[in-house]
């Protein structure tokens, strides 16, 4: 069981679900439990929150998956695609002279 994966839908908002493994390349749906909004609520499409849901990969357009403190490792071992790992990016958080002066200047 992979808890806590974000289900990013196209033309709503995002959703939370459990999901018992990752879909692969060639999965025409999500099936999915415990739907929830972000915020923990349960959206307006659900009438019964212990239920199964499947979601065409159609409707899908990005799906997040934590990958501390779950077994996705296990999951994506058997061929699904791999894990980018590697280092965070710094974020220059100074902006930018010129890109102030044309903010300033519109």
């Amino acid at each position: 069981m992979i808890a806590n994966v974000i289900i990013h839908l196209i033309n709503d908002l995002p959703i939370v679900v459990d999901l018992e493994a990752m879909p692969g390349p060639a999965d025409r749906s999500v099936l999915c439990t415990n739907v929830r909004t972000v915020d923990g609520k349960r959206p307006n499409f659900i009438h019964d929150r212990h239920s199964r849901f499947v979601f065409p990969m159609s409707v899908v357009r990005l799906i997040e998956a934590p990958t501390e403190g779950s077994d996705i490792a296990e999951d994506l071992a058997d061929g699904s695609p791999q894990l980018v790992s590697g280092t965070p990016v710094a974020i220059d958080e100074e902006p930018d002279e010129d890109l102030l002066a044309r903010i300033r200047s519109v």
